[in-house]
């Protein structure tokens, strides 16, 4: 149950978090879920070939985890900026330097 809330948290911040930055929140929303569940795999499985106990592997799962949602959120911040510097070069009118004589 605590698993359910948390995901439900990590979506919904991750949602608003790419709203704010005029991204698609729900795609940044199920991205995250993948993310978490897609680190806590790899790392859980890794760690299984060596000669961890099941205390450790948890933990490791979720430090990958949160490490791995966390290299999301700055490619999420990244692309905001992009987008956000693309958007300020553009002009808002499209006639705004030229003239009917120029074309």
């Amino acid at each position: 149950m605590l698993g359910i809330i948390v995901m439900i948290g990590i979506a919904y911040g991750f949602y608003k978090a790419a709203k704010k930055r005029n991204l698609n929140g729900a795609l940044y929303a199920v991205l995250s879920i993948a993310t978490w569940y897609v680190a806590q795999v790899i790392v859980a499985f890794t760690m299984l070939e060596s000669s961890f106990t099941m205390g450790e592997i948890i933990v490791g799962s979720l430090i990958g985890s949160i490490g791995a949602v966390g290299i999301l959120h700055v490619i999420m911040v990244q692309a905001g900026n992009k987008k956000a510097q693309q958007g300020s070069s553009l002009s808002d009118e499209i006639m705004d330097d030229f003239t009917i004589d120029d074309l």
